[in-house]
């Protein structure tokens, strides 16, 4: 095959599962994947493709083509990492991956020094729970909370993230301790074992929510209790429930491709965020002032 679009369809396919998903990643209509699609199967005079109940799935040809496709982009994502450190000056594009909890409570403003400090930086900072792919280029930068990050990406291992049981003081004085309730972040059908080994082991789950820092703003509202990030529960001043001891969370890491390790830009901005994160260790272990 010599046009690397139809690799890229096939890429797209097969991570998308449907013609809407393919369309999504390629940033094109529904209706001309599948005219790409129709005209894959003609080139070759072979399915590449089969759909089922759950979408498009690769026939034996098609997983040929697959591999092929993965190696050529491989190559293709390893020269543009390539053209990237060419640049030797302090100057140019850096996309950062981080969670919205920790880009918010901190390093929001860590990242605005930044780019005052290094005008000819263009930083462009994505904020996701997902995992961005240094391998694809997703993000030349990310914050990383894991205990297992990839190990051939580089970087630098801060600390843990600590955790307490958090209620706002307000909730606390007008419930009695009957009428306290759990907001947690998953459904399960038994509580969570952090509620066994919490104050209040015997209060129910009031309801869910999925997003981290909804959760804490739903309990500063008086909505429950909950098990919450000390960074983000004590910037609010959530009482703490526990004051003597607190839970281990995973790590936190600034990490980048090995390719770009050398990049002075990009070393610019790992020194600064190890900096301002660690500036906010107190913070992050709970050391407030009582």
């Amino acid at each position: 095959m010599e046009n690397w679009d139809d690799y890229r369809l096939i890429l797209a396919l097969h991570r998308g599962k449907t013609l809407r998903g393919a369309a999504e990643i390629l940033t094109l209509n529904h209706s001309t994947v599948s005219r790409r699609v129709l005209a894959l199967k003609n080139k070759y005079n072979a399915d590449v493709f089969e759909s089922n109940q759950s979408g498009f799935v690769l026939t034996c040809f098609g997983k040929t083509l697959l591999h092929s496709a993965q190696e050529i982009e491989k190559l293709i994502l390893s020269d543009l990492r390539r053209e990237q450190s060419v640049n030797a000056d302090l100057s140019g594009n850096i996309h950062l991956s981080v969670p919205p909890a920790i880009a918010q409570f901190l390093i929001f403003d860590a990242l605005h020094d930044f780019q005052l400090q290094h005008k000819n930086i263009s930083l462009h900072v994505h904020t996701s729970y997902s995992l961005a792919d240094l391998d694809r280029s997703e993000a030349d930068v990310v914050v990383r909370v894991s205990n297992t990050p990839d190990e051939h990406l580089v970087g630098h291992r801060l600390f843990p993230i600590y955790l307490g049981y958090y209620a706002s003081e307000a909730y606390l004085q007008a419930k009695e301790c009957s009428q306290y309730q759990w907001i947690t972040n998953v459904y399960q059908q038994a509580a969570p074992t952090w509620i066994a080994q919490s104050p209040f082991p015997d209060a129910p789950i009031g309801f869910t929510i999925e997003d981290l820092v909804l959760r804490h703003y739903a309990a500063l509202k008086g909505q429950g209790m909950i098990l919450g990030a000390c960074y983000i529960a004590d910037t609010l001043g959530l009482k703490r429930l526990n004051t003597q001891s607190l839970m281990i969370h995973q790590d936190i890491w600034v990490l980048t491709h090995p390719d770009l390790k050398d990049v002075p830009r990009i070393r610019a901005l790992m020194r600064f965020l190890t900096h301002a994160i660690r500036q906010k260790k107190p913070l992050i272990f709970g050391e407030i002032k009582e």
